[in-house]
């Protein structure tokens, strides 16, 4: 399965470090539908004082997969950073449902890591699903039930 990750030239403000043991995929949205991979990076700097964007992978509204963190630990999810890859796609899915293009790029790319690092379905978890969360993301209207299941129709191929 060949995936087309679109680098960008993201500027880290510290040496990151590579994942070594990858378990889980985590699945988030932005919350605002206007971020892309540039703005997202220039957010977490400036906002949350990070080395730059947390995200390993971003999907932006047109199904585009870009290279966030890519196999470096992320700051996506507290406590699951080291061990997993965070993907994000660009919207508010508390309000809307993601598009068709973004699905079809975060279904292909989810499988491609599933494959790679031998990860089960049942591994791939909203960020809400972590313990401890309060928020809602990837958002209420983004079913990750119907997301895995749609995962491994595709794997039972």
């Amino acid at each position: 399965m060949e995936i087309n990750i679109k680098k960008v030239d993201l500027k880290f403000n510290e040496e990151l470090i590579p994942l070594n043991h990858i378990e889980n995929i985590i699945i988030h949205h932005t919350h605002n539908p206007k971020l892309t991979v540039k703005s997202t990076h220039e957010m977490h700097i400036e906002r949350f004082k990070w080395a730059g964007i947390g995200y390993n992978y971003f999907i932006e509204k047109d199904g585009e997969i870009f290279e966030g963190r890519g196999m470096y630990v992320g700051a996506h999810a507290k406590l699951h950073n080291h061990n997993s890859i965070g993907i994000a796609l660009a919207g508010n899915f508390d309000e809307t449902k993601p598009l068709k293009e973004q699905m079809d790029a975060l279904i292909n790319i989810t499988l491609y890591f599933m494959k790679k690092y031998d990860i089960e379905t049942k591994k791939v978890l909203g960020h809400r699903e972590l313990e401890g969360v309060t928020k809602t993301c990837p958002g209420k209207l983004f079913s990750m039930d119907e997301f895995r299941l749609e995962l491994q129709k595709r794997i039972n191929k």
